[in-house]
């Protein structure tokens, strides 16, 4: 399956490994997608990051934590030097990124801006993050993430 997210991955050539989880017949509306996600991947939720979305004093700004945690949005806001930030409706992520929830991924976002990944990433080898699609994860090192997307590191994840 080939995304935006994909083709960008591609065309940086750094390396990554690409999952497809089952998505036929889940009701995302019941389960918690992260935990789902994580299982079909075999992976530890601590690894499997989640793409947020918020506005914060106006300016989109993406946080992307582990789907175990919540996110500080002032933590989030204080990152791009902001006072505060408010979650983006589903349905504007959704026009903003180009994806549907469940499969917003940071790389290859329709509409850019600033990306934020929680620093807790960097205590693992590699970090799993949407891959444009419900159906499709991305595998990547925390510090591959960071440099292809120019992304600020900070304390955003919260339990």
């Amino acid at each position: 399956m080939t995304t935006s997210a994909i083709s960008f991955l591609q065309a940086s050539g750094k390396p990554f490994r690409q999952y497809e989880t089952e998505v036929d017949g889940v009701d995302f509306s019941s389960i918690d997608i992260g935990t789902y996600f994580a299982e079909q991947m075999g992976m530890p939720g601590e690894r499997v990051y989640k793409s947020l979305m918020a506005s914060a004093q106006g300016t989109l700004v993406m946080g992307l934590i582990p789907v175990t945690r919540k996110i500080s949005l002032k933590n989030l806001a204080n990152a791009i030097d902001k006072k505060k930030a408010t979650m983006v409706p589903p349905d504007q992520a959704e026009e903003f990124s180009g994806s549907v929830i469940g499969g917003i991924s940071p790389f290859g976002l329709k509409t850019p801006m600033p990306i934020v990944i929680d620093k807790g990433a960097f205590a693992h080898a590699t970090i799993a993050i949407s891959g444009g699609s419900r159906e499709l994860k991305v595998e990547v090192t925390p510090t591959d993430a960071v440099e292809l997307l120019g992304a600020i590191v900070a304390d955003i994840a919260t339990d």
